[in-house]
């Protein structure tokens, strides 16, 4: 557990990260079209609540160090639910996927290493206990999250059998 304490300026300061990558991804993506915002509230909604619960119950079996609610919510729901979807819309259609997972996965480290320096998290000594340090540790979940793409391709592929009216390319 972080020595760090939670405060509303830490707190900020994290959301300001966000908002510099999100203004890096609307450069991307200017906007969501409005046939495709029930695809984003999908996608969005499915990994925020996922990966929500999937922090706390790794941290439950120590494959991860703990994240006070305040960080699980805003880098599950702001983050992952929210400017991930975001690129995922915008790189899609125009770049390979080993690029989107490239970007997806560098953009998580800045934001992990973001997080761990203002609130203490992301302080774990191994990673998935094969790799050793902490640095293994931030890259391995950074890496993890380089995967969001291909399996939102093959998880919305699933979705759309069951949910009419999502955009699936």
């Amino acid at each position: 557990m972080s020595l760090y304490e939670v405060t509303p300026m830490r707190v900020a300061g994290v959301l300001v990260i966000y908002a510099a990558i999100l203004v890096i991804i609307r450069v991307i993506n200017p906007r969501i079209d409005p046939p495709e915002r029930k695809t984003a509230l999908w996608i969005g909604g499915i990994w925020a609540v996922s990966v929500f619960l999937a922090n706390y119950l790794l941290y439950r079996i120590g494959l991860m160090s703990f994240l006070p609610w305040i960080n699980n919510f805003m880098h599950t729901f702001l983050w992952i639910g929210g400017c991930l979807t975001l690129l995922y819309l915008g790189v899609r259609d125009t770049q390979s996927l080993v690029v989107q997972m490239i970007v997806f996965a560098t953009f998580s480290l800045v934001v992990k290493y973001a997080e761990q320096m203002l609130l203490g998290t992301w302080d774990h000594d191994n990673f998935l206990h094969v790799f050793q340090g902490n640095f293994a540790y931030v890259l391995g979940w950074s890496l993890a999250d380089g995967l969001y793409p291909p399996l939102t391709l093959f998880g919305m592929r699933l979705v759309v059998k069951v949910v009419p009216g999502l955009i699936v390319r």
